[in-house]
């Protein structure tokens, strides 16, 4: 069940003993268009495998790995440890990309289904709890020999589920912490 405006904007306050560094309206906003954007990749990775396009696949990741390291620079959690846990793998995924896509990979899912977890812990989003799993699920069938049209179709079903919670996100106000 969605909260209401009331409970979300009672859950924008810190517990006692967190302090936050001031989280403005535009950095929701832009948090918000990383979630389209990673869904954009995610859909791109999905049909270029569809394709066969190799040239297509690397770009599509990278782009992913650049949207997952900026949506983790806005990512608001109230545990400084949490963002720098996301931002670690985020940057990892980013990073590791040009070399080793499996690695990079293993990043960019490992940031973004953090992410997934804590948005369906603070605002019951339901693609929230399928990502975490669904990711994984995808990280490991990644390392077998699965024919492509099988792994584009995972991928496809990863971005949707990301359009979806994007598109639930989208409906929340835009969230301000002074």
């Amino acid at each position: 069940m969605p909260l209401s405006r009331e409970q979300v904007v009672e859950h924008l306050k810190p517990p006692p003993g967190i302090t936050m560094p001031p989280y403005p309206k535009e950095r929701d906003q832009l948090y918000r268009w990383t979630l389209r954007s990673i869904a954009l990749g995610l859909s791109c990775e999905g049909v270029a495998l569809l394709l066969h396009n190799h040239a297509l696949a690397y770009a599509a990741q990278g782009w992913t790995a650049l949207s997952v390291v900026v949506a983790s620079l806005s990512f608001l959690v109230w545990l400084s440890s949490w963002r720098t846990m996301v931002r670690a793998l985020a940057v990892i995924g980013l990073v590791v990309w040009p070399w080793w896509q499996l690695g990079g990979w293993a990043g960019s899912l490992a940031a973004t289904a953090i992410m997934a977890a804590k948005e369906t812990h603070c605002f019951h989003f339901p693609a929230g709890k399928i990502v975490p799993w669904y990711s994984l699920g995808l990280g490991v069938a990644l390392l077998t020999p699965l024919p492509s049209p099988v792994i584009a179709a995972g991928w496809i079903g990863l971005a949707l589920l990301w359009w979806w919670m994007a598109w639930d996100r989208s409906r929340l106000p835009l969230f301000e912490v002074h």
